[in-house]
């Protein structure tokens, strides 16, 4: 093979000129990995005993994570690539010795909606953990493992699908691989990014990747690889840069951080702020029905339903719903005809101070209506929003409803 002698000097500058570094998540649990799907969602794979699963949780409010359901598959499950900025999210399920698949999620009106499922290449795999990354064409597939034949410990191997079944994965040789383990490969444009294991530490790097042929890997500089620590699970976009470090120090310590400029969302969450508008003078509507005297039958005021068509629960100190409820709440709203006018009316319980206890109520409406806005614009709903504070303390008391007006 002929020897490559670029680099990718221009790729590892552009990851620390002008970018800021911010820490998203910071954990006693082990951290297998984190990924930002589409603006606001972070995917935070967790290794836990008995398995590995896939959490989820909002920049800015990363403090609380919530088990995904629908992506939890199997008792090992990691994303493994996808098209994140829009949405899709592939998925690794491993639920048996020869049980594993890769399934395409997309996340759509607040859930996440599962697709087509492709297999895992058969191979006598003898590390502990399966790495995998399947570039967004669906085509490659490369490969963290230890086979016959390996350098030493994991290897990196790289797997083609023709249309049918994937190909006898092919060790990527001595330009990446050493007698340390490799793992959690990404690639990103021309460039292979991995993890190297070295004794308790570990540090990423990366390798040019043209016409299937590799540079020889580099270390990657500046703050990815903080020294004496562990390093991994790196990943890329345009945008911004994601990985984890870990630490064995006094007690083990993970945390995610992202380089480069945050989402919109984790700057200000999406509520809106109450806009003040001039004061107009309210005029009964039987006044302005007397006025226009209209000709023929005069139709119903519209009213608001007595009672919530739907009732969704709110987490202690959170303003934003889970993914269960927004679930329940995205349901709903397919259900209704275009142009439908809703109150939404959130309730703060009896916790806090009095005007912190307000806002978080109106805040809870806000929260609803902003992904009304964002996620069904196209069906014209009029939207009023409503605020008050409850007494009683509890769960049963932190909630948003929304009532149907008609």
């Amino acid at each position: 093979m002929k020897k490559i002698v670029y680099t990718i000097g221009l790729i590892l500058g552009a990851l620390t000129l002008g970018q800021a570094q911010t820490k998203l998540l910071e954990t006693n649990d082990e951290m297998g990995g984190v990924a930002l799907v589409g603006e606001d969602m972070l995917l935070v794979t967790k290794k836990e005993e008995g398995g590995q699963y896939l959490y989820t949780a909002r920049l800015g409010e990363t403090e609380t994570t919530e088990r995904a359901a629908a992506l939890n598959a199997g008792h090992i499950n990691a994303v493994v690539g996808g098209n994140l900025a829009a949405g899709e999210v592939f998925v690794y399920h491993k639920s048996g010795r020869r049980e594993e698949r890769i399934t395409k999620y997309t996340w759509t009106n607040g859930e996440f909606v599962k697709g087509e499922e492709l297999p895992v290449p058969r191979m006598r795999n003898h590390s502990y953990n399966l790495g995998l990354y399947l570039t967004e064409d669906r085509r490659q597939l490369f490969i963290a493992a230890e086979l016959a034949g390996s350098q030493g410990y994991d290897d990196l191997y790289l797997s083609e699908w023709n249309g049918k079944s994937w190909s006898r994965p092919r060790n990527l040789g001595k330009q990446v691989n050493s007698n340390q383990a490799e793992f959690a490969p990404f690639v990103r444009n021309d460039s292979l990014y991995f993890s190297r294991q070295e004794g308790e530490t570990a540090y990423i790097y990366g390798a040019a990747l043209r016409d299937g042929q590799l540079g020889a890997a580099v270390r990657l500089t500046g703050m990815v690889n903080e020294k004496e620590t562990y390093n991994a699970y790196f990943r890329k976009s345009s945008d911004h840069t994601l990985w984890v470090t870990g630490t064995a120090k006094e007690q083990p310590r993970y945390v995610a951080y992202l380089l480069g400029d945050l989402p919109a969302a984790a700057v200000a969450a999406p509520v809106e702020e109450p806009v003040s508008e001039p004061e107009v003078e309210e005029v009964p509507q039987q006044i302005a029905l007397e006025e226009a005297a209209p000709a023929g039958p005069v139709k119903a005021e519209a009213t608001r339903a007595a009672t919530p068509s739907l009732v969704l629960y709110n987490e202690f100190n959170r303003v934003h719903l889970s993914l269960g409820e927004l679930a329940g709440l995205s349901r709903f709203l397919g259900q209704q005809p275009d142009g439908a006018t809703f109150v939404i009316k959130g309730y703060s319980d009896g916790y806090g101070e009095p005007a912190a206890k307000k806002r978080v109520s109106e805040q809870r409406a806000r929260s609803v209506k902003a992904y009304i806005r964002r996620y069904f614009g196209a069906k014209d709903f009029q939207v009023e929003i409503e605020g008050e504070v409850l007494p009683d303390k509890g769960k049963s008391h932190r909630k948003t409803e929304l009532y149907l007006v008609q």
